[in-house]
């Protein structure tokens, strides 16, 4: 059987999620993986169904579909299986183009020690120490299992054990607590620097404008100086995920899982 890894991301009309995925498409590729898509649930190019035919075409029977998503949830969970021809399940086979392929759904980052480990190495580039603010930033959700807002938490709770004394996590909408509120949690903890990392895949509108306009910071900029309770604290503002070293190690690690090499 030839397999194929398809790496597949929300999409989006603003940021830089498209070359974040070639990033990692062709990393892959270099790790030996002669088979390697990417694809968008909306907006971008190539679509889902696409993607499944090209790589079909390549002569792949066999795929792991990686979601390319901080957490789990109705995309990843109900709507990206649809689209890939597996109703609500997370494995199966599906006719692609007159051809009968495989597929298995591997899971979001989600639950990964790698997510807590690519937060340190943040905080270490931000000339960071443990007596710094920590602010861990979700977008939150509404999906009924609520688990951006678990990972995001879990992440926070993991960071605290680490030994950093002053950690906050809030969330862009939906969930709490407020951006506001941990703001204030960690100026009433006397800190006088935070650093903000936004738990996000990519550049998007929500960590790029939203999120820092509610911190009180410049949209697009990496941080600044805002006043919370009367009193003056350096931000900074950290980039998103992105293509990370190590989420590869997770993607490759997912792929051999899936297809057994």
């Amino acid at each position: 059987m030839s397999k194929g890894v398809l790496i597949i991301g929300y999409g989006t009309r603003n940021g830089n999620l498209s070359e974040i995925l070639d990033t990692q498409v062709n990393r892959m590729r270099c790790r030996g993986w002669e088979h390697v898509g990417k694809a968008f649930f909306r907006v971008n190019e190539p679509s889902i169904p696409d993607a499944l035919k090209q790589m079909a075409d390549e002569g792949v029977d066999e795929i792991v579909a990686i979601p390319y998503y901080i957490s789990e949830g109705t995309l990843t969970k109900e709507l990206i299986p649809e689209k890939l021809g597996l109703g609500r399940s997370d494995s199966g086979k599906t006719i692609v183009n007159g051809k009968e392929v495989s597929i298995s759904i591997a899971s979001a980052f989600d639950s990964s020690f790698t997510l807590t480990d690519i937060i340190c190495d943040k905080i270490a580039d931000a000339n960071g120490n443990m007596d710094c603010g920590i602010l861990i930033l979700g977008h939150g959700t509404r999906f009924k299992a609520l688990s951006n807002m678990k990972t995001i938490q879990m992440n926070a709770e993991r960071v605290a054990a680490r030994g950093y004394k002053h950690v906050a996590y809030a969330f862009n909408e939906f969930c709490e607590p407020t951006i506001p509120e941990a703001l204030d949690k960690l100026e009433k903890e006397g800190v006088d620097r935070i650093i903000a990392i936004p738990l996000f895949i990519a550049l998007g509108i929500h960590p790029s404008r939203e999120i820092p306009q509610k911190i009180g910071i410049e949209p697009y900029s990496s941080g600044g100086n805002i006043e919370v309770n009367g009193r003056k604290i350096n931000v900074y503002y950290a980039r998103p995920v992105e293509s990370n070293p190590r989420l590869l190690d997770v993607l490759d690690q997912k792929a051999r899982e899936y297809l057994g090499e």
